[in-house]
């Protein structure tokens, strides 16, 4: 795939330097290495319509003896960004046509020296057995590949993906440019891996069907692979599991058109961009044995559920959904971490089970998303805990960067709505009195006369607010660890919390990661007197209420509720200090 990107920036630099000097966010996300999605955008035209050319439709004509392709628009005539799909045995070839646009002829794309055309295609099922055996396209601008397939390039589905590049030179006549050549001729054959011959035909060889789906574009690769795992798994309980877009991808969403609402908190977005499929342990496993890149295989394959085609909740209260028992996806949007996310609540899981789900994306702009075609992530996998000792709860009024799994309640221990609702009250009234406390300070004075020239009485609400949740909601594993802190379910971290809440089940607690007591001596006034304990001098002290986050663990060493960049801030300053 990135040998297309070489060539392109090549042949294409100065079109590039342009392209960067007008879309410098996009330009910021390739640099960082945040847009993985292999896009090939045409010229400047981003807002384009997949199925509306102004009249300027190209097609892809197909000939063959099978007569089972289909297509959006006509099973004969395919158009620009839209899929043939369709059967192939052994022995049979499928031939199709495509009409190569001249770039003048339309006013939206830019004048260039070739026209740049994108094939690329999934496997969506293939035999069981397909050893030695693959699909191969065959492509060229010389109509001769239709009698002899061996005289032009070839590109070959692998793990089910399959893309190309084809180049067409364009060529200046009186008013314009055209395409050098009219048509670009594909051909598509089952092959044996190690000759490179075409498969004989036979009886046997029939019962050998691949399902593949190909596009032809002028415009960009229609099926995409991103080799990321872009979902967090935000925690599992016995029965269910949040997970969440990455927060990388929160870049993407705004060249997608999606921008953040800081006044409202609020971020307004197609829920249609991104999906997820679940699947089980061993059809996933089938999946990843030969069709690991196929967004096709997935969204067809044989998933226990999805959230493909469902609404957000909007505002619907997320507790409704708590104790929800049916094997269902609820998404929903998510700023929890000053990051935009996409969260998921899957439902209904069994206990002590693992799972697989795939992260999909659909391709275009916010109000103008293509419903063909798209990008596919790596998997992710999570296990569900063996007992209800720990509860997953999330969507709390007040605590709303509380999204884990939290010791149950030993009076009502199957109501997470009870559950949130217990906790979330809890914090909610130990916040009171330093809200009270916080009025006190001259907050909203000239800058000389404030308490920080950096920090604000806003950034102390919240860095508290933070802190107070973590430690007020006690973030439960069921699993023991050396830096876990055992509590018994009589005697939680604090005598408040004793008072109000008991436990089903003794429980270790993740304990609230330190940097977090950090940012609220950091972003409050002195006269608070805020101080953290010391992790050589007061060690016993220190690891009885805290610890510290390690990226490189492979567990969770610690729970963070906030904005985590404080958190790499904190790491990057003690590595400086080390240095």
């Amino acid at each position: 795939m990135m040998q297309f990107v070489t060539m392109r920036i090549q042949r294409w630099h100065w079109i590039l330097t342009l392209y960067a000097l007008f879309s410098l966010v996009a330009a910021f996300g390739a640099t960082f290495g945040l847009q993985q999605e292999k896009r090939f955008l045409k010229g400047f035209d981003q807002d384009i319509s997949y199925h509306d050319y102004d009249g300027d439709a190209t097609g892809l004509d197909r000939y063959s003896d099978n007569s089972n392709s289909t297509g959006i628009l006509d099973s004969n005539h395919i158009y620009e960004w839209t899929p043939i799909s369709t059967n192939i045995s052994a022995g049979q070839r499928d031939v199709f046509t495509f009409s190569v646009e001249s770039l003048s002829s339309s006013p939206k794309k830019l004048s260039t020296f070739e026209v740049m055309i994108f094939l690329s295609g999934n496997i969506c099922n293939q035999p069981t057995d397909t050893t030695d055996k693959l699909l191969r396209v065959t492509y060229s601008f010389d109509e001769i590949i239709l009698s002899n397939s061996s005289m032009g390039e070839c590109a070959y589905f692998t793990n089910g993906y399959m893309q190309a590049l084809a180049t067409c030179p364009l060529k200046d006549i009186s008013n314009g440019s055209v395409a050098a050549y009219p048509y670009l001729y594909v051909v598509v054959e089952a092959v044996n891996v190690t000759t490179n011959e075409i498969l004989p035909l036979g009886a046997e060889a029939l019962n050998d069907v691949w399902h593949y789906e190909m596009t032809v574009s002028e415009n960009d690769l229609v099926y995409q692979w991103d080799s990321r795992q872009s979902l967090d798994i935000l925690d599992t309980d016995h029965n269910s599991a949040l997970v969440a877009t990455d927060r990388g991808l929160s870049i993407l969403s705004y060249l997608n058109g999606v921008k953040e609402d800081t006044v409202n908190n609020s971020v307004p977005i197609d829920s249609s961009l991104y999906d997820i499929y679940l699947y089980s342990e061993e059809e996933a496993s089938k999946i990843e044995d030969s069709l690991k890149l196929s967004l096709c295989a997935v969204t067809s394959g044989s998933y226990l559920a999805t959230s493909a085609n469902k609404n957000y909740t909007g505002d619907r209260d997320y507790r409704t959904s708590l104790d929800n028992l049916d094997l269902e996806i609820i998404k929903s949007p998510a700023n929890r971490t000053w990051h935009y996310q996409e969260q998921f609540y899957i439902t209904g899981l069994n206990s002590s089970s693992s799972y697989t789900v795939y992260l999909t994306k659909k391709i275009g702009r916010a109000g103008n998303l293509s419903q063909v075609g798209g990008v596919l992530f790596s998997k992710s996998t999570f296990s569900t805990r063996n007992s209800n000792d720990c509860s997953l709860i999330f969507g709390l009024d007040f605590c709303s960067g509380v999204a884990y799994s939290v010791p149950n309640s030993a009076s009502q221990p199957n109501n997470k709505t009870f559950l949130a609702e217990q906790f979330d009250n809890l914090a909610k009234s130990s916040y009171v009195g330093f809200s009270k406390a916080l009025q006190n300070i001259p907050c909203n004075i000239e800058l000389d006369a404030k308490y920080s020239p950096l920090r604000t009485c806003d950034d102390c609400a919240h860095s508290y607010k933070n802190w107070l949740c973590a430690v007020t909601i006690p973030r439960c594993s069921a699993e023991a660890s050396d830096i876990y802190k055992r509590r018994d379910k009589d005697k939680n971290r604090s005598h408040f919390l004793s008072e109000s809440f008991r436990a089903s089940a003794d429980y270790y607690e993740i304990l609230p990661c330190v940097e977090m007591c950090y940012s609220l001596v950091r972003d409050c006034p002195s006269e608070f007197q805020f101080s953290c304990p010391d992790s050589l001098v007061h060690k016993d002290l220190f690891h009885m209420s805290y610890n510290f986050f390690d990226p490189y663990s492979n567990i969770m060493t610690c729970n963070f509720i906030g904005n985590d960049t404080d958190i790499f801030i904190s790491l990057f300053n003690a590595q400086k200090d080390e240095g």
